[in-house]
């Protein structure tokens, strides 16, 4: 028997979200509460997805600004649903913008 590990080809797509409100950059929503609608959303749209926290820094048109933000890996989307779920993700949050990122990855279910 061989336990060799059959590895596929796809596109990983990671959406990057920060929490601060761009209207008054104060953080109105917890990583709860954001949690709460990416699940709502990916449910509903049955995506599978990962979710990771994390801090970050950025400048913006007032200036410099940290903030919790999101980490969203999906594998296995189509392309336009990954950025309709970003889109949906700016509006509920009320972000500035998300940042979505492509890359070509080999994985494996061991």
């Amino acid at each position: 028997m061989s336990n060799e590990v059959k590895y596929h080809s796809g596109i990983k797509y990671e959406i990057f979200v920060g929490i601060k409100d761009k209207d008054t950059y104060e953080e109105k929503l917890t990583v709860e509460d954001f949690t709460n609608i990416l699940k709502e959303i990916c449910t509903e749209r049955e995506l599978s997805f990962s979710m990771l926290t994390q801090f970050g820094g950025y400048p913006h048109n007032k200036g410099y600004t940290t903030e919790n933000s999101l980490r969203v890996a999906i594998i296995g989307a189509d392309e336009g649903e990954v950025q309709r779920l970003g889109q949906l993700l700016k509006e509920r949050i009320n972000t500035d913008t998300v940042m979505i990122t492509k890359t070509q990855v080999e994985f494996a279910y061991v």
